[in-house]
């Protein structure tokens, strides 16, 4: 049978995650199991498996690199390296793609859903032709020049009937990892930023986006020809609207995880409140982010169904299933109630970027600040965490909407918010601001600056605290173990933690703040092995735990 190494390049940068490394994205196993499903024996492991020489890429036929845009350094190192090790073909897909550019050492780029042109693609190479009838990829042809053979359209629920079983063992830290399960793909927000935009075009009180009696379908193309959606974000013009998994197909896919060892899961989407609302408003496509409100009885049947199949969901975990991201808009008193009973104590995050409603509008974003403000008091009075995000250096960001934004910060600290992180503008391929040149100014800094004395503050309220985490790593500078506080919170340093305690559950005893990202810890009690012990081995090979 044809083999297929499948490589998460996901955040690595230049080689290696500058940040947490707890996370197995539901990309790289959906490319795994469409291969499979088309005949194809896929192994998937993260690029720090493959650069620490554990795997041996002679052994396969093909190779397959999921990337961003950000990790273009390490994927052309994989490359290189692939070419040194095997003849086969290099295939490359996610955002990296989404500029419609080949990167070196790559023979196809894949832009277009996986489902849709991995199966054809897998045929063309099976014969060794060109694949020129195959909507959704970048190669170069026989005359050296780039073909792109156009953009594929978008899956149907249809093409996303199926569990994705790629096996996660591959990464060495997976009974650590928050592994994703895609629940939602595409995003309803059709709004467009309405600002000038860098080569010129502009929205300005376009009915297609001011009027509410717009027909949905008509929310699907602008006539300035501006990308759908967030000015920052490039879903909704890669992915389409929304179209939601079927709740037996999660179900069958969360157990199987949690049968391979999984700890934690992570149902995904760009946003779950609108899981299955495009049924509300079929058979047109959902393109309003805010209406119709959330379909509670699709989502509750969702969590019930996820519940019935992994009974140990209900009991103090591990297992432990998380959510992401929703929409602030959608967040009711019945939304919170569903998951505050299915998941109580679960981090809740909500994307709010700027605190002027002004500025709102600018950027395309969906409802309004004040809709962050209520969702907050809904998600804490229901038991759950909000976990706020907010971006510095946008486009049209004032000395106005940064103030705006530092006073909105903390008004929702105070009202419960857990966490409330600020991330720096970058401009993706795809979205609506990819030739905006980032800026950063004194304002910028006055957004990032609040955010780090408000999580400093929320990190000291867990001083003195016990908590349970999983040892899963070894800080080298810092000669100390790192833990994973479940199912989600700061990263540990347990002071006192050996290296034969990688990948044991424990309890932590916070002792005080390291840094933005971490905090110190003791161990207080070792409760049971988690890890497999083949993949301690590879574990500490990768991580360089003593």
């Amino acid at each position: 049978m044809v083999r297929a190494v499948v490589v998460d390049v996901l955040a690595r940068l230049s080689g290696r995650r500058p940040a947490t490394i707890d996370v197995i994205g539901a990309g790289p196993r959906t490319v795994a199991s469409v291969l499979e499903w088309s005949g194809v024996r896929a192994d998937v492991y993260p690029y720090e498996a493959v650069e620490a020489g554990l795997v041996d890429l002679s052994d396969y036929d093909y190779l397959f690199a999921s990337a961003m845009s950000c990790d273009e350094e390490a994927a052309v190192r994989l490359a290189a390296e692939w070419r040194r090790r095997s003849g086969g073909p290099a295939v490359i897909g996610g955002p990296i793609t989404a500029s419609r550019k080949l990167p070196r050492g790559y023979d196809y780029a894949v832009y277009g859903e996986a489902e849709l042109v991995l199966p054809r693609l897998v045929e063309a190479l099976r014969r060794g032709v060109e694949p020129a009838d195959i909507p959704g990829i970048v190669y170069r042809g026989g005359d050296g020049c780039l073909i792109d053979t156009g953009h594929p359209g978008y899956t149907t629920r249809m093409h996303l009937s199926r569990p994705y079983t790629a096996s996660i063992t591959g990464y060495p830290l997976y009974w650590a990892s928050r592994v994703y399960v895609e629940a939602v793909r595409g995003c309803s927000n059709y709004n467009r930023p309405h600002m000038k935009l860098p080569d010129g075009r502009q929205c300005i009180h376009c009915p297609i986006c001011f009027d509410p009696s717009t027909p949905r379908k008509a929310r699907l193309r602008c006539p300035a020809g501006i990308p759908p959606g967030c000015g920052y974000c490039s879903v909704p013009a890669l992915y389409g609207p929304p179209r939601s998994r079927p709740p037996d197909v999660i179900a069958e896919e969360v157990k199987r995880l949690i049968d391979m060892g999984a700890t934690r899961i992570v149902l995904s989407a760009p946003d779950l409140l609108d899981y299955y609302r495009e049924d509300l408003v079929a058979p047109d496509p959902l393109t309003t982010p805010c209406t119709p409100p959330a379909n509670t009885e699709a989502l509750e049947k969702l969590l019930a169904g996820i519940y019935d199949a992994v009974p140990e969901f209900a009991e103090k975990g591990p297992p432990y299933l998380l959510i992401e991201n929703v929409k602030a808009c959608l967040v009711d008193e019945e939304v919170a109630r569903i998951l505050g009973e299915y998941m109580p104590g679960t981090p809740v995050h909500i994307g709010v970027e700027t605190g002027d409603p002004d500025h709102y509008m600018m950027l395309g974003r969906p409802g309004t600040p004040e809709d962050a403000v209520k969702a907050v008091e809904l998600l804490k009075r229901h038991g759950l965490k909000p976990y706020l995000y907010f971006i510095y250096g946008l486009p049209g960001e004032t000395p106005r909407t940064a103030r705006r934004t530092v006073k909105l910060m903390k008004k929702l600290y105070r009202q419960g918010a857990e966490k409330v992180t600020a991330y720096r503008f970058r401009p993706l391929p795809g979205s609506a601001f990819e030739k905006a040149r980032p800026r950063l100014t004194r304002y910028s800094r006055m957004i990032k600056h609040a955010a780090e004395e408000i999580n400093k503050e929320a990190k000291k309220r867990l001083i003195g605290r016990i908590v349970e985490a999983i040892v899963a790593g070894y800080h080298r500078a810092e000669q100390s173990m790192i833990a994973y506080t479940l199912p989600h919170g700061p990263v540990l340093l347990v002071r006192d933690a050996e290296a034969s305690d990688l990948g044991w559950l424990i309890e932590a005893w916070i002792t005080g703040l390291h840094g933005e990202r971490m905090m110190e810890a003791r161990l207080a009690r070792r409760i049971k092995p988690l890890a497999h012990p083949r993949s301690l081995q590879a574990a500490r090979i990768i991580y360089q735990v003593p």
